[in-house]
């Protein structure tokens, strides 16, 4: 993606050679076209930039995502579905189960599930 900005970043240098060497021509329409030429690879250069911006920040959140070791949330399937805390159940405790307390990080979903011993 650097290439690119680079070659947009030296046609524009080019351009702006070429507004210099216009001066010396009396063709207006040549001057015309030069000005545009200049215009339009400012804005390529602008929206390039743009958009090495926006795959930066894609790629960060695809990390994150890929990264995630919790378990698959039921809500968004992402794996960001984490056990926040363990207790004794509140029925069956006495027999040993355990209650857990999951939550996505993700989504905000949460959820207990009951866990035999």
């Amino acid at each position: 993606m650097s290439d690119l900005i680079s070659s947009v970043s030296t046609a524009i240098s080019l351009a702006s050679r070429l507004r210099e060497i216009s001066k010396n021509i009396e063709d207006a329409e040549f001057k015309n076209l030069v000005a545009d030429l200049s215009l339009e690879l400012a804005d390529a250069k602008m929206k390039i930039a743009t958009l090495v911006s926006e795959n930066a920040e894609m790629k960060e959140k695809i990390q994150a995502l890929t990264s995630a070791t919790g378990e698959v949330c039921p809500k968004c399937n992402n794996r960001t579905f984490e056990l926040i805390s363990t207790r004794p159940h509140p029925t069956f405790g006495e027999l040993g189960s355990k209650e857990r307390q999951y939550e996505c990080s993700g989504c905000g979903f949460s959820e207990a599930k009951m866990v035999d011993p």
